[in-house]
């Protein structure tokens, strides 16, 4: 498994103030280990696509700020599980370290993810089953969501139906180490599904209810549902890049939440969707990586791609403004992205 560097996300204008709105930030960084950039733009080599599954370094994985970074104590943490239950829960650090430990990747976006956006990664999390703790609590038949608070004060609350499902994940772990403060130390909750607004960092407490209260995010107009829609990135190249002439790679990711891409097609300028390679993963849960080929002539060129899902959704909005569109339920616009091919 490799990482990219993502810094050309970075450049993108008026990313920092979108993504205040939404309450996520990127961490700049590099993916590589000398320290370069696989993606500069203006290098005069074709940049081939990945041909390996890339996993996000934990440093340049967006980080969600509701108030600022919380510190928290190992020693005095507590995870209470209550309300709605038949008896309640509360653990210790310890305590959660002894259920069976599951490692799985998995890809987390930002709501607020604006049409080509860095706010999305993909890291290997390490954790447990949270329906261990449902079946030691014992859900009642009258609760009909779980409300989730946050050692920085953050709260929202999901339908049973997310909460309870199969995968959802009390992680403790971000590829292969524990969570940095972040990413949520101690313990962040992981939903299949759902966009990062709908799952806490430096989670203290879980409250079953027989009522839909809404969480911050919601009470300032974003969405309460927060599942995830069908969008795909142009990775390479870059906006604005140069590239030499001849056959110029173009590659990136898509995603669908718990839908499975099925079908990446780009196009050139004004031409026809041609389909695109797909390196799919067995789980629909992880970035569905594509890549591209076509010769160019000089000039500048305009470069799309849009996804199809399992379900027979095609991306088909244009992308307009990057500081529109992802308000108040996320993007499926279709991202474009203008290269200059040289003589």
């Amino acid at each position: 498994m490799r990482s990219l560097s993502r810094r050309s996300f970075i450049k993108v204008m008026g990313i920092a103030g979108l993504a205040m709105l939404s309450g996520c930030q990127e961490i700049p960084g590099n993916g590589t280990a000398d320290g370069s950039d696989p993606t500069a733009a203006g290098s005069d080599t074709p940049q081939p696509a990945p041909m390996e599954l890339i996993i996000t370094p934990t440093g340049e994985f967006y980080v969600q700020s509701f108030s600022g970074v919380v510190q928290v104590s190992e020693a005095d943490w507590r995870l209470r599980v209550f309300g709605l239950v038949d008896r309640t829960l509360e653990l210790t650090y310890e305590d959660v370290l002894q259920y069976p430990k599951v490692e799985e990747i998995r890809t987390l976006e930002c709501i607020g993810n604006p049409v080509g956006g860095p706010l999305v990664g993909n890291a290997v999390w390490g954790g447990f089953e949270a329906e261990h703790m449902w079946e030691q609590a014992g859900i009642s038949s009258d609760a009909v969501r779980g409300r989730f608070g946050a050692a920085d004060g953050f709260f929202t609350s999901v339908d049973l139906e997310w909460l309870t499902q199969p995968g959802v994940l009390m992680a403790y772990e971000m590829n292969g180490a524990p969570l940095t403060a972040e990413h949520g130390y101690p313990l962040r909750i992981l939903m299949t599904g759902l966009y990062g607004q709908k799952m806490p960092k430096w989670i203290t407490e879980i409250e079953f209810v027989d009522n839909k209260p809404q969480g911050y995010w919601e009470r300032q107009g974003w969405s309460d549902v927060a599942s995830v829609k069908t969008n795909s990135i142009i990775w390479h190249p870059e906006s604005l890049a140069a590239v030499p002439s001849g056959s110029v790679p173009i590659y990136g990711m898509a995603f669908a939440g718990l839908r499975r891409i099925v079908d990446v097609e780009v196009r050139i300028d004004e031409g026809p969707w041609l389909p695109a390679e797909l390196m799919q993963q067995e789980s629909s849960l992880v970035w569905t990586q594509w890549s591209f080929s076509a010769p160019a002539e000089p000039g500048n060129h305009t470069v799309y791609v849009r996804a199809t899902d399992e379900e027979g959704f095609v991306q088909s909005a244009a992308s307009g403004s990057l500081l529109s569109g992802a308000f108040p339920d996320g993007t499926d616009a279709i991202h474009k992205v203008v290269f200059v091919v040289n003589d």
